[in-house]
């Protein structure tokens, strides 16, 4: 991770700033060159034997701690290794690689606050946002670990932390909302998405129901509980909420949808189509919006705009459920056509997209 000079002039280099350069023994550079000779080949017990070697034969060389420092972080000796290289940066505190590892070090262990500095010298944004987290310094964290998403994009560890760092983040943010304002409609709004995702319908309408009263203008309190219906298989009085919601806000996107989707199933296929139509408009190329749309078309009769709806979807999801009911979807469209190929080549891509998923997850029906 850190390059490690141990050339002759890195030597000279690595005494401390101000002092004479000191004459390197010939013996001494024999234990450099047997050191990175067994760091080179893995054997980290043998490097560590001459590189204290080398310590003990020029204790005022930076480059040598450092190097015994870096082989005892190779081997995961992190206590070891923060001593060795905190004795590097005493007599020469410019070095960033031994910045970087001690902050790492020190990290290993615990010692959260010792490691920041170091952390921050050595510009590690990544190490960095981790360290912050674990202090409690959430907005810090967040802003460092996004800065290190930029860079490493996708990376499963940034993604994890960050998450992490969002989750308290948001948990700070609520736990002052419950202290300060218990019963103020965001509060009871909180409480009753929670209601919600735990499945207790009755408690998160009686809370929704409540802050309605409360403020009736709240705009996504209806949308929240025409999903709350929608999810229940109650249509008419989805439908209900979502006309609520699309009078306060007949900008949302996800009303509209949510409007068309549930008109959809109650057969109402027109006015299903006018609704998606303007949630694609308000925002374009949301799979799940395409994928009513190109249900809708279909019991509507336009192939072509129900084929180009779903083709969309597939391209746009790849994998995953909705990717598979686009692809039933579109061979039940050309089966009905008597385009048998194209049919038989979605029903293929279907399979595979089912074998390749988990074992748990069940196959669309």
């Amino acid at each position: 991770m850190f390059a490690v000079i141990l050339l002759w002039a890195a030597l000279q280099a690595a005494l401390p700033q101000g002092s004479q350069p000191e004459v390197v023994s010939p013996q001494v550079l024999q234990h450099v060159q047997a050191g990175l000779k067994a760091k080179k080949e893995g054997n980290l017990d043998a490097a560590i034997q001459e590189f204290q070697q080398v310590v003990a034969l020029a204790p005022k060389l930076a480059a040598a701690h450092m190097n015994l420092g870096a082989a005892y972080y190779e081997k995961r000796d992190y206590a070891n290794a923060a001593v060795a290289l905190s004795k590097a940066l005493d007599l020469k505190p410019d070095l960033i690689g031994a910045h970087g590892m001690v902050g790492v070090a020190l990290l290993a262990q615990g010692y959260v606050e010792k490691a920041i500095p170091h952390l921050e010298r050595a510009e590690m944004i990544n190490v960095l946002g981790v360290a912050l987290l674990e202090a409690g310094r959430i907005s810090e964290a967040v802003e460092k670990l996004e800065a290190a998403l930029q860079k490493q994009p996708g990376d499963p560890d940034l993604l994890y932390y960050l998450g992490q760092a969002f989750g308290r983040l948001s948990g700070q943010a609520f736990d002052q909302l419950f202290a300060q304002h218990p019963d103020s409609p965001r509060a009871r709004q909180v409480r009753a998405e929670n209601h919600a995702a735990m499945g207790r319908r009755e408690a998160a309408e009686k809370e929704f129901r409540t802050m309605l009263e409360v403020k009736p203008d709240l705009r996504g309190i209806h949308l929240a509980l025409g999903e709350l219906y929608l999810s229940a298989a109650d249509f008419d009085k989805a439908e209900s909420e979502f006309r609520a919601e699309l009078k306060l806000s007949p900008g949302s996107a996800s009303a509209q949808y949510r409007m068309g989707a549930v008109l959809l199933k109650k057969g109402q296929i027109r006015e299903a189509r006018t609704h998606l139509e303007r949630a694609n408009q308000l925002k374009p190329e949301m799979p799940e919006t395409l994928y009513e749309m190109g249900k809708a078309a279909a019991l509507d009769g336009d192939v072509a705009t129900a084929e180009r709806a779903l083709l969309r979807v597939s391209e746009l999801e790849g994998s995953g459920a909705l990717a598979e009911s686009a692809h039933l979807q579109l061979a039940q469209l050309y089966r009905k056509q008597g385009k048998v190929v194209e049919a038989d080549k979605h029903v293929r891509k279907l399979r595979e997209l089912q074998l390749s998923r988990q074992p748990f997850a069940p196959p669309v029906r």
